[in-house]
């Protein structure tokens, strides 16, 4: 293992906790583009990390704390790791455990922060993608995970003069968004999926896409204009400069994305 791979490989877990700085996270991303043996590491721990927050899962619905524990040890001896290791993963999955119990009798908070957030994401991100840059399908297989790896197909690549860029998972003040950048007609738009673990969306004006049923959130914040919907497990982000022209390209963009979320929670 190389120099470049080590210090990559030491900022996994910080990346997989969304603990990395937006520079950061690019960065890293960028190496396990290129890099595949550091990209099967990181499958490999981002596999783990879904075993375990399936155990969550069943501790907030069957509240069997010995069976966490159990699966939790169990996928640990898999990986292979050390007692340290296993140490350490009991105690944030006990801390984790914990609190999805607390979220879980408290209920879901208003999330004020909803519509700044991708405001900001958006500039801190989307906005720094060189002009030249085109799609590349495997970049996004490799910076997209489940469920959201499917999200380009069902938004689609082209929407009359705007085109995806560019698909990746985007760690933001704690959230993990699935970011779909699209570039056309002089803006750049913005496509956030994230699950709605932060609260409900603050009240904004609301209106309905004709034929659709798809209530949205409709604001502007920072400049830019966001339109949001919530479905049952999951928020939507649609931000931009100005409207598309026509209209209807962004609502067709928004309305896509909803059917391919609301298709992951049947």
């Amino acid at each position: 293992m190389n120099l470049d791979c080590q210090q990559e490989r030491e900022l996994m877990d910080s990346y997989l906790s969304e603990e990395l700085s937006v520079e950061t996270n690019h960065g890293f991303l960028r190496h396990v583009a290129e890099c595949r043996d550091c990209a099967a590491e990181l499958k490999r721990r981002q596999r783990l990390r879904a075993l375990l927050s399936e155990t969550l899962d069943l501790a907030v619905n069957d509240v069997e704390a010995d069976r966490v524990r159990m699966r939790i040890t169990h996928a640990v001896d898999r990986e292979r790791r050390s007692w340290q290791r296993i140490a350490r993963l009991g105690a944030v999955a006990a801390t984790l455990v914990a609190a999805v119990a607390v979220w879980y009798w408290a209920g879901s908070p208003v999330d004020a922060a909803a519509y700044n957030d991708s405001a900001e994401d958006h500039v801190a991100c989307a906005l720094t993608y060189p002009s030249s840059t085109v799609y590349d399908p495997d970049r996004a297989a490799q910076n997209l995970t489940p469920p959201f790896e499917h999200i380009v197909d069902a938004v689609g690549r082209s929407h009359g003069l705007y085109h995806v860029i560019d698909a990746h998972m985007c760690p933001y003040k704690g959230r993990n968004y699935a970011h779909v950048v699209i570039r056309g007609d002089g803006q750049t738009l913005s496509l956030f999926a994230e699950r709605a673990e932060r609260g409900a969306l603050p009240d904004a004006p609301t209106t309905v896409l004709a034929g659709d049923a798809v209530d949205v959130h409709a604001t502007t914040r920072l400049g830019y204009r966001i339109s949001a919907v919530a479905t049952r497990d999951h928020r939507l982000f649609l931000v931009s400069e100005r409207p598309t022209a026509p209209p209807d390209i962004a609502q067709g963009i928004l309305v896509s994305a909803v059917r391919f979320i609301r298709g992951l929670e049947k």
